[in-house]
């Protein structure tokens, strides 16, 4: 399964899926592996970075993107990719405030003056070391952050995966697995 997240909306390079994450799934035994890839990986088939497969595959044709992305992932990986999932800014916050948000560990305090706000302007996002709660925004805002990492992208991409758990974790809890109401507005977002 390909997860691609991308700006959406008006956000600057609104389709480009600047977080690809590749799952796979053990049907027999239920084990799951995620991988991030880069998303400056170069394509060679597409003269282009892994980021804009999706854009030009929309600017060819409405449905292209997720096409031209799991051939253009398949061809880097060598593997076959069955599905492949979409999710913007918005749609995250929505499926995030629809679990009634999502408790993680932060493993280092975070403070960024220069966070991307609206209308290209900036905003400070800070947020503590230890167990957090996290509404939409607050997690949108921690899996986006690069600038204070000293790991840069793969520090991101590692707190991506730890939400991706986070999340799966919540929607099959029992609190929320037994609330329809909850499981409609997910799966909605």
């Amino acid at each position: 399964i390909l997860l691609l997240g991308m700006g959406g909306g008006n956000h600057p390079g609104a389709d480009l899926t600047d977080s690809l994450m590749l799952i796979s799934v053990n049907l027999l035994s239920g084990d799951t592996v995620i991988i991030s890839l880069p998303r400056d990986i170069w394509v060679e088939s597409l003269s282009a970075k892994l980021n804009t497969a999706y854009h030009f595959g929309e600017t060819k044709e409405s449905g292209g993107g997720l096409v031209l992305a799991k051939a253009d992932v398949s061809e880097i990986t060598h593997k076959p990719i069955h599905y492949a999932v979409l999710l913007d800014f918005t749609g995250f916050e929505k499926a995030i405030d629809a679990l009634g948000g999502i408790s993680i560990e932060v493993m280092r305090d975070f403070f960024d003056p220069r966070y991307p706000g609206k209308n290209y302007s900036y905003e400070t996002f800070e947020i503590k070391k230890g167990w957090q709660t996290l509404d939409g925004a607050t997690a949108l805002k921690y899996v986006r952050e690069r600038h204070n990492d000293p790991e840069g992208d793969f520090g991101r991409a590692k707190r991506q995966q730890q939400m991706l758990q986070a999340i799966k974790d919540k929607a099959f809890s029992l609190e929320t697995f037994f609330n329809i109401f909850a499981i409609n507005k997910f799966l909605t977002a």
